[in-house]
């Protein structure tokens, strides 16, 4: 009898495929929790041997898929923007050529809005499990990767250094009021860098306000930034730079173009496409998907394209742009 039930739970172990659930627990409001068994059944429904782990600590859920990621036909993480940059990072160091699915949790989640991913759990669990698998460009950062978002200067701190139970209670007011606490409002060359920046056609030096690279839509929930130029596998990333004012009405006009999400005719602000880019200068604090990327003098970013195979939804996106 007992050999008869392990020969058929065998051949049915054999038909299934493997998925690594990463998630944070502490993302967002701690809603996941909830949901988990929700998950684990469905996934198991969908054909699926289902391994969950919970990262207890910051760059534990990188370690964990780096490790393991290798064995599972699918990785599937949830969290925030940081914990999608573990997934990402675990992704490459594991070499594996599983489809990575996402389920946002976080507060602001730029991933998700970019690509449509929906809010709802169960939902994003669908498309993490029979969505189309897309290849999509990803940033390289010296020897790390991020997602969607590279970042220095004016109050890219308050990303990682805002407390989660500030996050948990206030949602995005949280990071308003974490910004309210580091800028320095009387004087704005206290919140500037001193860097070079090259790229594929050009190069510009001096004190900056604040800087990205980016393949995104959003970045910090707002679409201010790369309207117009952004397609997440052209081969291209999106660079902006904020020159410091050096009076208000320079400020004012900073503000102004950011409304009317237009920069063409702002001398302040450097908006350029490349695949490439160089930075050299006085150490400068990095912020990479939201999550602490280092301090660095010299900085190599560069794209690389159509590297991750992400699950997105199955219908074709519209142009996000137009």
């Amino acid at each position: 009898m007992l050999a008869g039930l392990n020969g058929k739970k065998k051949k049915y172990n054999e038909t299934m495929k493997t998925l690594f659930l990463v998630y944070n627990p502490k993302s967002g409001d701690g809603h996941i929790r909830a949901h988990l068994p929700d998950l684990c059944e469905y996934f198991t429904a969908q054909g699926y041997e289902t391994i969950v782990y919970p990262t207890q600590a910051p760059m534990d859920g990188m370690e964990r898929i780096a490790a393991r990621g290798a064995g599972f036909e699918r990785i599937v993480v949830c969290g925030g923007d940081g914990m999608l940059h573990e997934g990402v990072n675990g992704w490459f160091r594991a070499q594996t050529d599983a489809v990575l699915g996402y389920i946002p949790s976080g507060t602001v989640n730029d991933f998700a809005n970019t690509h449509r991913l929906p809010k709802d759990v169960l939902q994003a669990a669908q498309i993490a499990v029979h969505g189309r698998r897309e290849w999509i460009d990803v940033g390289g950062f010296n020897d790390d990767y991020f997602s969607y978002v590279a970042a220095f200067g004016l109050a890219t701190s308050i990303a990682y250094d805002t407390p989660h139970e500030k996050k948990r209670v206030l949602g995005t007011l949280a990071y308003v009021l974490q910004a309210m606490d580091v800028v320095d409002f009387a004087h704005w060359e206290n919140n500037c860098v001193t860097t070079k920046i090259e790229w594929e056609d050009g190069e510009a030096s001096g004190d900056f306000l604040y800087g990205m690279v980016s393949n995104s839509r959003y970045v910090a929930g707002l679409d201010s930034f790369t309207r117009g130029l952004f397609d997440w596998k052209d081969g291209r990333l999106e660079g902006v730079f904020i020159r410091r004012p050096t009076c208000l009405p320079e400020l004012n006009s900073i503000l102004a173009s950011m409304a009317k999400k237009s920069f063409e005719d702002n001398p302040l602000i450097i908006q350029v496409q490349s695949p490439w880019f160089r930075f050299e200068g006085e150490p400068v604090a990095w912020t990479l998907d939201g999550e602490y990327g280092g301090t660095h003098e010299t900085v190599s970013i560069r794209v690389v394209p159509q590297a991750l195979p992400v699950a997105l939804a199955q219908e074709e996106e519209e142009s996000l742009d137009h």
